[in-house]
């Protein structure tokens, strides 16, 4: 078999077009992720949203915490729909931050302002795992002129993971 048949057993290294032989990056599906539990201190396997793929990437609770703790934010900013998030949370949780988004869009109408994706910045994310199947986290997440906390607990739920409470203060 020659060396140009052989099907590559890792991702393939690029390199950019620069010529200079700079650093190499490895191409990976950048994209929405599903969040599924499994087994161990608070790990999450994300499930590629393309069912023909067949490729997962398992991903920590403290990256699942970030992306819901920015959606969240993004929601609450008018830039994102809530409806995106249900199902990485409760019904308990989705009421809550139903009355919150009404509140917020209320607020932003009474003052002129307009929905506008947030620039945020995240800041290191602390998890802690009190029981098997149950990660609290906490991260603060820091805007233009405002530093805000999140505050999350995910239960495993039918598998998946789920945000069973979530507090921004």
């Amino acid at each position: 078999m020659s060396r140009s048949s052989r099907a590559p057993s890792s991702p393939i290294p690029t390199s950019p077009d620069d010529g200079g032989g700079g650093p190499t990056t490895t191409e990976s599906p950048e994209s929405d992720r599903h969040l599924r539990a499994v087994p161990g201190c608070g790990v999450l396997s994300a499930a590629s949203p393309d069912p023909f793929s067949g490729s997962t990437r398992p991903i920590t609770a403290a990256e699942a915490v970030e992306a819901l703790a920015r959606s969240v934010l993004e929601v609450l900013a008018g830039a994102r729909d809530l409806e995106q998030l249900s199902r990485w949370v409760t019904a308990d949780v989705y009421a809550l931050l139903q009355r919150r988004v009404r509140l917020s869009a209320r607020a932003r109408m009474a003052h002129g302002i307009r929905a506008y994706r947030p620039i945020l910045r995240l800041g290191p994310v602390r998890v802690t795992e009190p029981s098997p199947g149950t990660v609290e986290a906490v991260v603060v997440v820091h805007g233009r002129g405002r530093s805000r906390a999140v505050a999350v607990r995910l239960e495993t739920t039918r598998g998946r993971w789920r945000a069973c409470a979530l507090h921004v203060i």
